[in-house]
């Protein structure tokens, strides 16, 4: 709010000052011409009058005379010499043509006595006094003025602070998956029909999703049964169980089962709210587990771990998640190798990081943030020789989400590609603490 507010404190000062700028120069250019005017007549028929009243009267006579008559000015009248006063060439032309001269410094006003050296100085004037200690006055009161306007500012500004607040704090909730999260504003808000429409766009996200995890159901559960149909045709047929057709079609219907698995996963998983059970396991034992699985489906490859594993305890996290997570790092990885895969763990205070190399062509720069998107996969990994569906990146993305931790690809020191998963070691919710891993049976993962 102290940013909202000083810029539109500044913004209106800078307006306020422009137009006092333009009044004060419209009334410096009229009023104060006019005033200068009046003043000057009124001097100049007053200075006339006494230096008539002088006329006749000896020079050495006229201060005396001066002194003598009771004009009852609230201003002070005397007769001096020209040369006590250091004037320009200026004010003494003005003189000898018989103007009035204003000496603003002293607030005298001037006028020569015909057919001598002597003036009639008029002053100080205590009204020029006045104006002059005005001035300062009028800059005092536009300074007050200016701080005064910083209160309706604020006052002005604070609701709507407050239910721009409000609605961040419903956006917020909303992000991180509290989809009944709403902005509740006061009925004379100003924000109120911005309010409204961030309501309507809640229930619209909402409706979306339940949209959305429907037609997946719909889709996943209309594909199995006539899948299962077809297995059941299958294994009907007089062909031989090595025919390979009959092995061809069996591996595509397994390809489909697997590809619609990890469409309900991803589907699962594409939501903020996605629910943990945190557990804490032996690091060690688990990693083991995952590295052998992986190993069965490709013994040619040299699978290492990291042996300082062995001296960092436990993670905490979601088992059967993590274990997705690893599994399809590790089959990833599998795929694109050339020969060797090496798992690490890194434990700090606050973080954990399981790294997962290899030493295959690696991933490019410029790919490096799409590859965790749904159905991408680089050039290389179209071939039947890989295969995949290109949702296996994509679920780890999902899992370090719902783990509010991230996944990061770089470049591996064996030359291939580096991925990190990293997630809080502080877990969301409530945990517990389990002896044993349990046998936790994912299908395998795909880039």
């Amino acid at each position: 709010m102290r940013k909202l507010f000083i810029q539109f404190y500044v913004l209106l000062m800078g307006c306020f000052l422009i137009a006092v700028v333009l009044v004060g120069i419209v009334y410096k250019q009229a009023i104060d011409k006019v005033g200068e005017r009046y003043l000057s007549d009124l001097l100049r028929t007053t200075l006339t009058l006494i230096e008539t009243e002088l006329r006749g009267v000896p020079q050495e006579l006229w201060a005396e005379k001066l002194e003598q008559d009771d004009h009852r000015f609230t201003f002070h009248v005397r007769v001096e010499r020209e040369s006590a006063y250091d004037l320009d060439e200026t004010s003494r032309d003005a003189l000898a043509r018989g103007e009035i001269v204003m000496l603003e410094n002293n607030y005298l006003f001037l006028q020569r006595i015909d057919d001598s050296d002597y003036v009639l100085v008029a002053g100080p004037l205590r009204y020029l006094f006045f104006l002059h200690q005005l001035k300062w006055f009028d800059y005092a009161l536009l300074v007050i003025i200016g701080l005064s306007l910083a209160v309706p500012v604020l006052l002005w500004m604070r609701p709507h602070w407050r239910d721009l607040m409000t609605l961040e704090q419903a956006a917020t909730r909303l992000a991180v998956g509290q989809f009944s999260a709403r902005a509740v504003l006061p009925q004379n808000s100003g924000v109120r029909r911005v309010g409204q429409a961030f309501n309507r766009m809640a229930d619209s996200i909402v409706e979306l999703l339940a949209s959305k995890k429907a037609l997946t159901n719909a889709v996943a559960h209309e594909l199995r049964t006539p899948l299962a149909r077809l297995r059941y045709r299958l294994a009907l047929l007089e062909d031989s169980v090595a025919s390979p057709a009959r092995q061809a079609m069996e591996r595509d219907l397994d390809a489909i089962d697997k590809l619609i698995e990890e469409l309900l996963l991803h589907a699962k998983l594409d939501r903020p709210e996605v629910p943990l059970s945190p557990v804490q396991f032996a690091a060690a034992e688990w990693i083991d587990e995952r590295i052998r699985e992986q190993a069965a489906l490709a013994p040619q490859l040299q699978w290492e771990r990291d042996p300082q594993i062995d001296q960092l305890g436990s993670l905490c996290g979601d088992l059967h998640l993590l274990t997705r997570a690893l599994d399809n790092l590790l089959s990833n990885a599998r795929r694109y190798t050339g020969t060797r895969v090496h798992v690490a763990l890194r434990i700090e205070a606050e973080r954990q990081t399981l790294i997962v190399d290899d030493d295959g062509p690696g991933v490019p720069e410029e790919e490096r943030q799409r590859i965790f998107s749904a159905f991408v996969r680089l050039d290389k990994s179209r071939a039947r020789a890989t295969g995949g569906h290109g949702l296996g990146l994509a679920i780890v993305e999902r899992i370090a989400r719902a783990h509010q931790g991230s996944i990061s690809v770089g470049n591996s020191p064996q030359g291939g590609a580096r991925f990190e998963l990293s997630w809080p070691k502080t877990p969301p919710v409530h945990f517990v603490t389990r002896g044993n891993i349990p046998t936790v049976d994912t299908p395998e993962a795909s880039a």
